[in-house]
């Protein structure tokens, strides 16, 4: 079974307009494919400053940072390596907490290599745009695993923003104690 992997708290947000950084064609990094050229080292970013009227803000840290490429804490990014995901290519990053001045070096800018055409669109509820089969609208997402071609961790190619996990990394993170982490079944999932 596979699922939708996105985050699942209250935490601190990247502050960091998309394509704010010379030379970062953001939309490189949505290709599943490994980058021509490598970024700045380290990639920088900064945080929000801590809104404490805002709903879905707070000081904590989570192990998903979502900008315009996810940021995972390195802790994360080992986890999945342990249960078998192989396709990450890790950025170091440094990122700025405006609020005290400190900055974070424990998190990678991932660029997730493999964009596959996993959708079971004929049991989907999706609007297909012309007939541009990469750019697909889920009422209600099917995969079908014989299309995954057994990976763990990917992009979905009919909708570039989907990060898909199988369900053996769902388990082994949340035994780890990933509890900041969201895994929303493919089936109620809208993209």
């Amino acid at each position: 079974m596979y699922y939708v992997f996105d985050r699942n708290c209250k935490g601190r947000w990247i502050d960091q307009p998309r394509g704010d950084i010379p030379g970062i064609k953001w939309s490189s990094w949505r290709k599943g494919a490994v980058l021509t050229s490598p970024p700045p080292n380290p990639l920088k970013f900064a945080l929000k400053p801590c809104s404490p009227h805002a709903w879905d803000h707070s000081p904590y840290l989570p192990s998903f940072l979502d900008a315009s490429a996810p940021i995972f804490r390195d802790d994360l990014i080992e986890a999945l390596e342990e249960c078998g995901v192989d396709n990450l290519e890790t950025y170091n990053t440094e990122i700025t907490d405006p609020d005290n001045g400190a900055v974070y070096s424990n998190y990678k800018v991932v660029n997730i290599i493999g964009l596959i055409s996993a959708a079971d669109i004929q049991k989907s509820d999706a609007i297909v745009h012309g007939s541009d089969i990469y750019d697909v609208d889920f009422d209600s997402l099917v995969i079908d695993p014989s299309k995954a071609g057994g990976k763990y961790f990917f992009r979905l190619a009919e909708s570039t923003n989907a990060l898909i996990v199988h369900d053996k990394v769902r388990q082994h993170l949340l035994a780890k104690g990933f509890t900041d982490l969201a895994f929303y079944p493919s089936g109620k999932a809208a993209l």
